[in-house]
């Protein structure tokens, strides 16, 4: 489907996904490591990668799903949610206009003008909209932690110029994981960086602290995880999972109750090397206990542009 999808300058770039809640069950092994597998084929033909994480009580909090019958007129707007929401007014139509609009609109799309099949029972067929429940007010936490190209920066940025997210404000944290000292001017770096993108950030903070070693409790929880057949009753050494699990101590840590989402980037799988178990450990401690979370890795090519 990646091969197929798109044509020249029009193919997509990017592939977003959910995430597989139910990875750690013993029977579905089989899926992880095609889940895995389909990760890895994104990044070896060059794409981004988006996973959203949401378990179903964020569902229910934030989504509405709303049941309509699909009829002749067009559908009401007493609705205030985000879903029936213009961003701009829009002139009124007379309803002549409309009934012509609709039926050349009909005589392009059904070339023998037959109306849409009802359902068995005779009844009209039933649309079904989701959108948020309302507009989100808070924060925005983008944990830019490799250079993927801008990736990373752009999703959240182009979701506040959204109606549903522009009342959120976007806060970025970094960390140097290639350096074992922390320099207080990185995050000064950061901010005349966003500002040369035109991105207005609320809060720019160096995080400290990243090569600590995590906390027994979090290691702890990290071999709970199905990956522990293969870690053994060693003491854990490698340090890019060491690192991962702190990272994900520094994430919870930073959260605070107005934050709405959070945008964590995430570490390339290498293939024939890390396992499906370990990888989605990975994923595991990075978003585990969070609001809803997009896990963002771009292609290493540049979607921000600044002029000089």
């Amino acid at each position: 489907m990646i091969h197929l999808a798109g044509l020249g300058k029009m193919r997509p770039n990017t592939v977003v996904m959910g995430f597989k809640n139910n990875w750690a069950d013993k029977g579905c092994i089989g899926e992880v490591v095609d889940y895995l597998g389909v990760i890895n084929d994104v990044f070896e033909l060059n794409y981004g990668l988006i996973i959203l994480r949401m378990n179903e009580e964020q569902k229910k909090e934030f989504i509405v799903q709303k049941v309509e019958e699909e009829s002749d007129g067009e559908s009401s707007s007493e609705d205030d949610s985000v879903m029936n929401e213009d961003e701009f007014s829009k002139p009124r139509r007379s309803s002549s206009s409309k009934a012509a609009t609709k039926e050349g609109r009909e005589s392009f799309t059904r070339p023998d003008n037959v109306s849409a099949p009802a359902s068995e029972d005779g009844t009209k067929p039933q649309l079904l909209k989701i959108a948020l429940k309302e507009k989100q007010r808070g924060t925005i936490d983008v944990w830019w932690l490799y250079d993927d190209g801008g990736l990373t920066v752009l999703i959240p940025y182009l979701l506040t110029l959204h109606r549903a997210w522009k009342n959120c404000k976007l806060r970025f944290f970094s960390a140097d994981i290639r350096s074992k000292h922390e320099l207080n001017p990185q995050g000064l770096r950061m901010a005349n960086l966003l500002k040369k993108f035109r991105i207005d950030a609320s809060c720019v903070e160096q995080t400290e602290g990243v090569n600590k070693k995590p906390s027994k409790e979090s290691i702890d929880a990290f071999r709970r995880l199905p990956v522990r057949d293969e870690l053994g009753d060693e003491p854990i050494e490698d340090q890019k999972v060491l690192r991962t699990i702190r990272i994900g101590e520094l994430v919870r840590q930073s959260c605070s109750e107005d934050t709405r989402l959070v945008v964590i980037s995430i570490p390339v799988p290498v293939t024939d090397v890390t396992t499906p178990l370990m990888y989605m450990s990975w994923l595991e401690v990075l978003s585990a206990d969070l609001p809803p979370v997009l896990l963002v890795r771009g292609n290493q090519t540049n979607v921000l542009t600044f002029y000089s």
